[in-house]
């Protein structure tokens, strides 16, 4: 594994490693938290390893993407070298258990959702995250999507406010507890 490959890799927090700030639940020990709570989707490897052991760090960044708190922005790839370590930890470890596919019901009205909050609160600055979330085809897309739109709303000044009770309502519709969009718009206003 080069360097220069890994340490310049950045992460971001995910849906899941939101919740474990926002909820009284926690479910990870005092090393991963520090860690997940430095991971900005700015910070590479690199400026990470200031604060924490190079070894233990990475250990810490492999448990975090594998249980998903944390994950790779869009579009970045990940280095062959660190991928194949990653594929070895998990071999290692037992397997995840198969999801099964998302329901198309489920993914249009999360889908709408996060569209309609968009348009709402986000404004112009929601046109990129708007249309990141129209082109999301698989359960993955759409995680990555609802992360990234989550981090917007709770930099957002309008969306602040809202994006609580908009995650809930997606972690619901997830969930199986469907909710219209209809319903969603009403209750809100």
């Amino acid at each position: 594994m080069s360097p220069d490959e890994t340490t310049t890799m950045v992460y971001e927090k995910s849906t899941l490693g939101f919740n474990e700030f926002t909820n009284n639940k926690r479910t990870l020990g005092v090393r991963e938290r520090q860690v997940l709570l430095l991971v900005n989707g700015v910070r590479n490897l690199d400026e990470l390893n200031k604060f924490f052991k190079k070894d233990l760090l990475l250990d810490t960044i492999k448990k975090l993407e594998t249980e998903g708190y944390i994950q790779l922005p869009q579009g970045q790839q990940r280095p062959p070298e660190f991928a194949s370590s990653m594929q070895n930890q998990l071999s290692l470890e037992d397997a995840p258990t198969k999801t099964e596919p998302i329901c198309p019901t489920k993914m249009a009205t999360v889908k709408a959702i996060l569209i309609e909050a968009a348009d709402d609160y986000l404004g112009i600055m929601g046109r990129g995250i708007k249309a990141k979330i129209e082109s999301c085809d698989n359960e993955n897309n759409l995680r990555q999507t609802i992360s990234s739109w989550h981090m917007a709303m709770r930099e957002s000044k309008l969306g602040r406010e809202s994006a609580s009770f908009l995650m809930e309502q997606i972690h619901k519709t997830l969930e199986g507890k469907i909710v219209s969009a209809e319903n969603l718009a009403q209750s809100q206003h």
